[in-house]
């Protein structure tokens, strides 16, 4: 046990991707089983005083995706800013913090305890603490040092703030049954945590990527391009809390013609491999999804009898963000553990599993958040995701193919 755990904290990255992983099994086999007991057949499961289909969004968007966020950036974060690498005694409490949390909340969701629910987020906001006061620190080192500043650092230092706030307010919803609460806490961990993360991540990583494997590759990343997308992803916020549709087709349309000039750039004109191009077609979910959030709030707005219901942000959940994860997880995990960068047969299933999950749930919404729909997503996901996190769960939990430290 000794020897499995200090695999398991020999990087940074490893607890936090092994609860993020395990999450994107377990947390969805519940969801799936959950859909099925709503809409096909009952089959028992326990219900509290919280429905059920309000447990989803606080443990995807506040315990499942920032695991996986804090892996990755507990490992980059020091070397954008130039640093070296956090040590075990820095990032050992955010690992456990999150695998602790990740437990607990897995027997909430099965009793049905929407208080345990609530503890377990406040046990992961605990890592999350830690992880903000190890970033902060560094950005003042960098700014006392006279170097940066590093605008990817403070990019999504403000988002992880954003986040923390937003599962503040899913612990008061849980607490109180707030149904304000609940909308605050899916807003601020949508368009202020949860996409700014990943249009940070991307702006800085898809074309450094790109220049390695890509010939003769034109990087492009302006600051100024960062700075726009806050400025529309705060905008729409603002518009979706008073509930303008005006002004939230105004800046879903921005961030269409943003995320879509992105993609456009940052597309190969030559030969890439499956692991960058993995990047690319996930990443071509953002423009649909501002897109579709665009139409329909014009579509509320001129009064047309249009309703997408969920669809729209689902192609940024599902679409975008299940397949930048993907895609991501899978490149850090082999690159970090000695084995050859390319996508393998589970990688490859997982990824056309979010596509046609992601699809299946924009029908749902189209045809009126259809439940047989809603358990197709999920059972897609379910059955050709579910061989890909114990693949990296395995790698997690076992030494580096190269015999390497890490």
């Amino acid at each position: 046990m000794r020897e499995l755990i200090a695999i398991l904290f020999a990087a940074a990255h490893r607890p936090l991707f092994l609860a993020g992983v395990l999450n994107f099994a377990f947390l969805m086999i519940w969801w799936t089983a959950t859909l099925f007991d709503i809409y096909i057949w009952p089959i028992g499961l326990v219900s509290g005083d919280v429905p059920r289909s309000l447990l989803h969004a606080p443990v995807m968007l506040f315990l499942m995706v920032p695991s996986f966020f804090f892996g990755f950036l507990l490992t980059v974060f020091p070397r954008w800013i130039g640093y070296p690498d956090l040590g075990r005694r820095q990032y050992a409490p955010i690992g456990s913090a999150f695998i602790i949390a990740s437990a607990l909340a897995w027997i909430a969701l099965i009793g049905a305890d929407h208080q345990l629910l609530a503890i377990a987020l406040c046990l992961a906001a605990t890592g999350w603490l830690i992880a903000l006061w190890h970033m902060i620190l560094l950005l003042i080192t960098e700014k006392r040092d006279a170097k940066g500043p590093t605008w990817h650092g403070w990019s999504a230092f403000a988002a992880l703030c954003f986040g923390l706030a937003g599962l503040g307010f899913s612990v008061i919803f849980l607490l109180t049954l707030d149904a304000q609460a609940y909308q605050i806490a899916n807003s601020l961990g949508t368009f202020v945590f949860l996409l700014p993360i990943f249009f940070t991540v991307a702006h800085r990583m898809i074309p450094f990527f790109a220049g390695n494997v890509v010939q003769d590759y034109v990087v492009w990343r302006p600051n100024w391009l960062l700075a726009l997308l806050w400025f529309f992803l705060i905008a729409h916020l603002l518009a979706q809390l008073v509930g303008d549709d005006l002004f939230q087709f105004v800046s879903a349309l921005a961030l269409t013609l943003l995320t879509a000039t992105m993609l456009w750039h940052w597309w190969p004109r030559q030969q890439a491999p499956g692991l960058f191009m993995v990047l690319i077609w996930g990443f071509a979910w953002a423009p649909i999804g501002f897109a579709l959030i665009a139409f329909g709030s014009f579509a509320e707005f001129a009064g047309y009898d249009v309703h997408l219901g969920r669809a729209p942000v689902h192609a940024l959940y599902i679409g975008m963000a299940g397949s930048l994860v993907i895609a991501m997880v899978t490149r850090v995990t082999l690159g970090h553990s000695g084995r050859p960068l390319a996508m393998n047969l589970t990688a490859w299933l997982a990824f056309c599993a979010i596509q046609l999950s992601a699809i299946a749930r924009i029908i749902a919404g189209i045809r009126g958040e259809h439940g047989h729909w809603f358990v197709l997503a999920a059972l897609v996901w379910v059955l050709l995701v579910t061989p890909w996190t114990l693949r990296q769960a395995h790698i997690y939990l076992t030494r580096r193919a190269d015999g390497k430290a890490g």
